[in-house]
């Protein structure tokens, strides 16, 4: 398949992705939010219609860039699935800094599902097995930090690790120590810039899952 009938081929599945995503986003923010305030009100909350474009527009052309370049293959799809995760996710942290935990498991199981689906397709089953490894270690580094100070991250940021883990260390485990440093950077570039705007302190909330996602997104290309 050439790169010109990939990326639009991508295109087109990520943005009817994305367009079904956004109500389940809106249905579990609004269940996340209810549940974060111990309140029983789960209406959803807004999207407004820019929003919802950036949404379907983001899950669109994010898998169809990374097809453009690595083409269709079984390989790929780890990857591709983690990235029409976390999309949405990334849209909830910025927003609410919340990370549905509902969302998170479907996107950690989506992304477990298709690896097995690689690793058996492909028969490598040490690459497999290498990413399931590395993504217990990324759960376990970001719930040991979780556990000394649940401010510096948070238990969603954790219970989003093992998608992160599996979908990057597929890749290759260096993959996913760069997108791990990467994430870090942009959170720790991010925090300075706005405490010296003064728009933030040093107990500020960041939303970490965000810069997960982005990251993720930026090595998921890099490699590609």
């Amino acid at each position: 398949m050439s790169s010109g009938l990939a990326l639009v081929s991508g295109v087109a599945i990520g943005m009817a992705a994305g367009a079904a995503l956004v109500p389940v986003t809106r249905r579990e923010l609004a269940a996340a939010v209810a549940r974060s305030s111990d309140t029983a009100d789960e209406t959803a909350p807004s999207v407004v219609p820019w929003h919802r474009l950036a949404l379907v527009l983001a899950s669109g052309m994010l898998p169809g860039l990374v097809l453009a370049r690595a083409g269709w293959s079984v390989i790929a799809l780890p990857p591709l699935f983690l990235l029409l995760g976390l999309v949405p996710l990334a849209y909830c942290d910025l927003t609410q800094l919340l990370l549905p935990k509902t969302m998170v498991h479907a996107t950690t199981a989506l992304v477990a599902v298709n690896l097995l689906v690689a690793t058996a397709a492909t028969g490598q089953w040490h690459r497999g097995i290498a990413a399931v490894l590395c993504a217990l270690g990324l759960f376990a580094v970001l719930l040991a930090i979780n556990m000394v100070n649940p401010a510096w991250i948070a238990f969603g940021d954790v219970r989003l690790a093992p998608a992160i883990g599996l979908g990057l260390a597929w890749i290759s485990p260096l993959a996913l120590l760069q997108g791990f440093f990467l994430a870090n950077l942009l959170a720790a570039v991010v925090g300075l810039v706005l405490m010296i705007g003064n728009r933030a302190g040093r107990k500020t909330v960041l939303p970490f899952g965000l810069f997960l996602a982005l990251a993720s997104a930026v090595v998921v290309f890099a490699w590609s």
